[in-house]
């Protein structure tokens, strides 16, 4: 790999790693912002309005790159990025910082899905493995170090500078995108599809309001049906503009039975990786009750393993076809999620290394795979769109997997009190001084491990939909 590769590389990895940290850097300073800005009630918009215009940037973004080249659309996104967070450090409402967030959200979104086409577009398929290995590792450990990196910016300065910080990172990777990253690049003269892109950026919205509302409304309520059975408005409209279009949004490629397939697979892969991202690390500290430097025995072997397979799949891939190495994969994720549901208040810390080891396997073997099979069965003209296609649907798995499994662990603690005739607000359980500490940890070690059951049925649902694929279908290095 050349230099001006590498150094390529390295820009995106510091893209990412903005987006992956400000996702999970704020949940450290929320409780000073909402009380210096006087906004507890709206605390959750400040999550849900970055993940719903990431959402649609994803989409939006990964089509217009196919129309306009990737370079010019990478800086704007990472622009767009840095002044929607100078925005939310200089807020002095909790409205206008939601609004910032939106615009944040618009370019992590951009820039997640603009690095996907990058490195589809300038990579070839072993070079493509590694670097994507490396991108998810970067992810990962930026994801664990943002809340350290919050609770010592909020102890020598104040929330603001989580925001600030982004500033000095995105224009490092903004010089080395506009000095190193001179490859030619594939563009397509085909229009925008501006009605497609309106309807499913409104389908996008009402899903997302609908998981929101499931936080807070049974499902037949009409919070929640609502945005479910407008949705399913948004979607038909959607269909019958796409079957018009001349140049439809989304490529007719991306519905022939394997890709809906891989897409199908991929929503639950991103299901189950944010329910370890998130809920693996808390069972150490909730659960065990270890310290939170501990929580990393939770990432750091996933991420470290994610990363051996990656390396493992850029020498292999050539090799064996798609689905002998997704049904492998697929399985061995499904073995290690398996390894949690028998986690105990007091299991060994080795065991969840262990375990967090063979998932990181798992995704390794997987995550990165199933984006390559998309890329590759569209032309590098459309590698924006698929990459854009792709992330979407992840996107909108650890959307929906996050509401889904906080609801399973909220009921399972309710239900965990009811049946001792004790009612319980999960809000603010944790400081109920009348519960008991044993209950407490015994409620939450009920809830974390009907999570890793879910994780484990929707682990064997993707192996045996990965059956279904196409049994002699090799990916070919270009």
């Amino acid at each position: 790999m050349s230099l001006e590769k590498k150094l390529v590389a390295l820009a995106l990895f510091i893209c990412n790693s903005m987006g992956a940290v400000e996702i999970t850097i704020v949940t450290t300073a929320i409780p000073s912002i909402v009380k210096d800005l006087s906004g507890f009630n709206l605390a959750s918009y400040v999550f849900s309005i970055f993940l719903l215009t990431s959402a649609i940037s994803n989409t939006v973004f990964g089509k217009l790159a196919d129309l306009y080249g990737k370079k010019k659309l990478l800086q704007s996104s990472i622009v767009i990025f840095l002044i929607g967070s100078l925005m939310c450090g200089l807020s002095k409402n909790m409205l206008f910082l939601i609004f910032s967030r939106a615009i944040q959200g618009l370019g992590s979104g951009a820039i997640a899905t603009l690095t996907m086409a990058v490195i589809g577009d300038v990579f070839n398929i072993e070079e493509r493995a590694v670097i994507s290995g490396y991108n998810s590792t970067v992810w990962s450990i930026a994801s664990l170090l943002a809340p350290l990196l919050g609770g010592i910016l909020l102890l020598k300065f104040t929330w603001h500078w989580i925001f600030y910080i982004n500033i000095p990172v995105g224009l490092i990777s903004m010089f080395l995108v506009h000095k190193y990253y001179n490859f030619e690049e594939n563009k397509n003269s085909e229009k925008l599809d501006i009605k497609g892109l309106s309807i499913m950026t409104l389908f996008v919205i009402c899903i997302i309001q609908a998981m929101s509302s499931l936080e807070n409304h049974s499902f037949l309520s009409l919070n929640v049906l609502s945005p479910v059975l407008l949705s399913v408005l948004f979607l038909i409209i959607f269909s019958k503009i796409e079957k018009k279009a001349e140049h439809p949004v989304l490529p007719y490629k991306l519905f022939s039975k394997e890709i809906i397939l891989i897409m199908i697979i991929t929503f639950f892969n991103a299901t189950i990786l944010i329910a370890m991202d998130v809920y693996n690390p808390s069972f150490m500290q909730s659960v065990q009750g270890y310290p939170p430097i501990m929580s990393t025995v939770a990432i750091v072997p996933l991420s470290t393993s994610w990363m051996l397979a990656s390396f493992l799949l850029s020498n292999i891939i050539s090799r064996y076809s798609t689905k002998n190495i997704l049904v492998a994969s697929l399985s061995i994720l499904a073995f290690g999620v398996l390894g949690l549901i028998f986690l105990k208040p007091n299991s060994n810390l080795c065991y969840m290394g262990i375990m967090s080891c063979i998932i990181g396997l798992g995704f390794g073997g997987s995550f990165n795979m199933l984006l390559f099979v998309v890329q590759e069965t569209l032309s590098k003209e459309n590698m924006g769109m698929a990459s854009g296609s792709v992330m979407f649907i992840r996107t909108l798995g650890q959307t929906i997997g996050i509401s889904a499994f906080g609801m399973i662990l909220n009921n399972s603690i309710v239900k965990y009190f009811s049946n001792l005739g004790i009612s319980v607000n999960t809000a603010n359980f944790l400081n109920n001084h009348s519960l008991k500490a044993s209950d407490i940890v015994q409620s939450q070690f009920l809830g974390y491990n009907n999570i890793y059951i879910v994780a484990f049925v929707l682990a064997l649902l993707c192996v045996f939909i990965s059956l279904f694929l196409p049994a002699k279908k090799k990916l070919n290095n270009y």
